[in-house]
């Protein structure tokens, strides 16, 4: 089961709230328009919002694996933590 704190409502929240304020003063279809007319900053835009979206995809795959993931949770209960060498 998926546990949502603040951080990762807050980034889906920002990026929905973006797509709500761009679709309300550009009118519908500006996304597709964008696409068209402006391919490089269109793919620009949407590797940003994959590499917003990381933290809320990789943490609880790397957790399911026994990975280190002290540097993004580290007072999650399930957190774990690297080894350190003797």
């Amino acid at each position: 089961m998926v546990k949502w704190e603040g951080s990762e409502l807050m980034i889906l929240g920002t990026i929905t709230s973006l797509y709500q304020i761009a679709n309300g003063g550009l009118g519908k279809g500006w996304a597709k328009g964008f696409v068209h007319r402006y391919p490089i900053p269109a793919m620009s835009i949407a590797l940003g919002c994959v590499s917003v979206l990381l933290p809320i995809v990789v943490v609880p795959i790397r957790r399911k694996m026994g990975l280190p993931t002290n540097q993004y949770d580290a007072f999650h209960p399930k957190t774990v933590f690297p080894p350190i060498p003797n």
